[in-house]
């Protein structure tokens, strides 16, 4: 019999507290573990390859990947999916912005190179932000 109390226990005090809640919790972990990961592994290739278009062009495959990776766990239409998605285009356009800018690392043309290097300053600020924003969706309850 004292399992069973046990077990209802659990089950009122996870639906009182809200089993959803912690559910989130695990995703946001497992997802911050995730782009982490591969951030980490960005960071590592950009310091070794240095500034050469075909450095950027690797970099550039690598936050293709974690765009998609990133788009695939936003599941629902509720903050935390709306700022994945967000966070998502983030980085296709951080993808985008890399390849030009080997493009014009190939093509020597340094007015491209100087605007493009900006504009990607800008979204690093911008994934400071959205980074930010799924902190604060990760810890409500």
């Amino acid at each position: 019999m004292r399992p069973c109390a046990l077990a209802c226990l659990l089950l009122s005090l996870c639906v009182v507290s809200g089993c959803g809640y912690f559910r989130k919790v695990g995703d946001c972990r497992r997802l911050a573990a995730q782009v982490n990961r591969a951030l980490d592994d960005i960071a590592a290739t950009h310091d070794a390859g240095g500034a050469t278009a075909a450095t950027q062009r690797d970099l550039a495959g690598r936050y293709e990947r974690l765009a998609r990776d990133v788009e695939a766990a936003a599941k629902s239409d509720d903050a935390l999916g709306k700022t994945l998605r967000e966070y998502s285009q983030g980085f296709a356009e951080t993808s985008r912005t890399l390849r030009a800018l080997a493009d014009a690392t190939d093509q020597n043309d340094a007015t491209a190179t100087t605007r493009l290097k900006r504009e990607l300053g800008t979204l690093a600020r911008r994934d400071k932000t959205l980074v930010s924003r799924l902190d604060a969706i990760c810890a409500e309850p």
